[in-house]
């Protein structure tokens, strides 16, 4: 980040990408900077001059009617924290009369609020590599148990491994257990604990069903009704680096994919679309995970395994598919026609050409963290390996061609590589170890 960078975004309305353009944002300016108050007046610290790392936070204050206490933005949905990007659209909704993105809400102590909260995204950066290091190192090991013993039972322990670490860190941020050896301690332990849990408890059918169906409930309703516990969480979005706020990320995204289309394969052909439908709502939606990309990743898991189970014709192949794309776009329309408003929203209702540079973009911004940095590249480049024996396994499994599918899509569709990779090839040798290895059969609810 430079002080170059971080003032185009302030008069464009939006942020650049340090991997494109130097992290310049391109456009027009759509406000100016004032020597003099306004009705509304936006008081913004900028970083010094010189390049600095993404993880510092500067002053914001807003001196108007209606604006006291802490401030709040749609963009970001923690108390206390805006993105720089917000300031100009909320400048401009002010001079149109309409409610801007950034509002404010009463509060007893607010720079006590935002000590609080920098020391939160502090102990955020501070736990993150830990954390996915013990995400990976737990859904290795059981995966390695689970080959060598071959029971069901801890197959299925293996396939909770990655959801249930994404749980115990929710859980952990709720409470507030995200210093450093906390997570480092805690993180494994409970994550560990909750997925021998479900691999005991959880066996197919109807208690494997409802056990999916509860993971579901409860991640979209933190990110739903207690999205600081997510955004402040070791594992999930990464607030503190000023990238994705709320919701999924591409990581996230990756890791509930297997879940999502064995909670379809339990549903059945009758029930699929219902399933499928209401999974990518949540996916979607601007107030829950806010993931253009993860719906078009879901959704396309679930036509695969949808298709694969019922053996279609090409010509209801397309039909299927065609239907698919209409309700991706019925989504996104409907959470705007209700108020939504995120990236999602904004790309699909530019039209066209608005997608097609957004997906641009990605692939850019895809190839270019492919290039710099020398972990990343290692990282897709073994996991492509894994996803490329996996698919050679027999005898073929639906769901696991399903998950195939879909990770394919989500390198054309979302701009986290190495994320997507290392994520997926875990998450489909973990699912061959378990159906494959064990022998465990899944089919549709009776």
């Amino acid at each position: 980040m430079t002080r170059r960078a971080a003032l185009a975004a302030l008069l464009r309305g939006k942020q650049g990408n340090v991997l494109l353009h130097g992290g310049v944002p391109q456009g027009k300016p759509l406000i100016t900077l004032s020597r003099r108050p306004a009705e509304t007046t936006f008081y913004v610290a900028l970083p010094p001059p010189g390049k600095h790392g993404n993880l510092a936070r500067y002053p914001i204050a807003v001196v108007g009617p209606g604006y006291r206490g802490v401030l709040t933005s749609s963009s970001t949905h923690v108390d206390g924290l805006v993105a720089i990007g917000d300031v100009a659209l909320s400048a401009r909704d002010l001079e149109r009369g309409e409610r801007p993105i950034v509002r404010s809400r009463a509060s007893a102590d607010p720079l006590g609020h935002v000590r609080w909260l920098e020391t939160r995204l502090v102990h955020a950066r501070d736990s993150r590599l830990t954390a996915e290091i013990e995400l990976a190192s737990v859904m290795a090991a059981f995966a390695l148990v689970a080959f060598l013993s071959g029971a069901a039972w801890l197959g299925r322990a293996a396939f909770f491994a990655g959801p249930a670490c994404l749980v115990a860190a929710v859980l952990l941020s709720s409470a507030g257990l995200t210093r450093f050896g906390q997570t480092a301690v805690l993180l494994p332990l409970v994550g560990s604990a909750i997925a021998l849990a479900a691999g005991w408890f959880l066996r197919p059918r109807w208690a494997l069903a409802l056990g999916l169906a509860a993971l579901f409930v409860f991640l979209f309703g933190v990110m739903w009704g207690a999205p600081e516990w997510n955004s402040l969480a070791a594992l999930g979005p990464r607030a503190e680096a000023g990238g994705r706020f709320y919701g999924m990320n591409n990581e996230v995204e990756t890791l509930l994919l297997s879940p999502a289309l064995v909670l379809g394969l339990l549903a059945g052909l009758r029930a699929l679309p219902v399933v499928a439908l209401l999974i990518a709502a949540g996916t979607a939606a601007s107030s829950i995970g806010a993931d253009g990309g993860g719906l078009v990743t879901f959704l396309a898991g679930f036509v695969t395994l949808g298709l694969r189970m019922s053996r279609a014709s090409l010509m209801r192949a397309a039909v299927v598919v065609a239907a698919a794309v209409g309700a991706a776009f019925a989504l996104v329309g409907l959470d705007a026609a209700i108020g939504g408003s995120s990236h999602v929203t904004r790309a699909v209702g530019g039209g066209p050409g608005t997608l097609a540079h957004d997906l641009f973009r990605r692939l850019h911004l895809s190839e270019a963290q492919l290039t710099a940095s020398v972990h990343a590249p290692v990282i897709v480049a073994v996991s492509i390996v894994g996803l490329v024996w996996v698919a050679l396994r027999r005898p073929r499994l639906a769901v696991l061609d399903a998950l195939l599918v879909a990770l394919v899509v989500s390198f054309l569709v979302n701009d986290a590589p190495a994320d997507v990779a290392g994520a997926g090839a875990g998450s489909a040798v973990i699912l061959w170890v378990w159906l494959g290895r064990s022998g465990e059969r899944l089919g549709p609810l009776d």
